[in-house]
């Protein structure tokens, strides 16, 4: 693999300045508001019936992405689904913590 340099400081490879996972979000561009971003939650469970994505049990409340943003997901509707805030959220966000760890401290 061809290490780049670096348009920022010069260097071979620099880790420093290399462009982070969630910077090819348009998340801020779209500029989403409060009410647009509600609605979309409220679709994509609508659309799967308020099924957890994680367990499979009905009655979930909130939408998670799928791949989150920093492992280079996005945000479309294909890239969301519901889920249960506890243990199915908090136990993905703290799996997905550990991985971000790991690629920092392995990276």
């Amino acid at each position: 693999m061809i290490e780049k340099v670096c348009s920022t400081c010069g260097a071979i490879g620099c880790e420093e300045h290399k462009r982070k996972p969630w910077a090819n979000s348009t998340r801020r561009s779209k500029t989403r508001s409060g009410w647009s971003q509600q609605r979309r939650a409220r679709h994509v469970l609508l659309i799967h019936s308020g099924k957890c994505g994680v367990c499979g049990l009905h009655g979930a409340t909130q939408v998670d992405h799928i791949v989150p943003l920093s492992e280079g997901g996005s945000d479309d509707l294909d890239n969301l689904q519901p889920i249960h805030a506890i243990p199915c959220h908090r136990d993905k966000t703290a799996r997905e913590a550990q991985r971000a760890r790991s690629r920092k401290l392995h990276g």
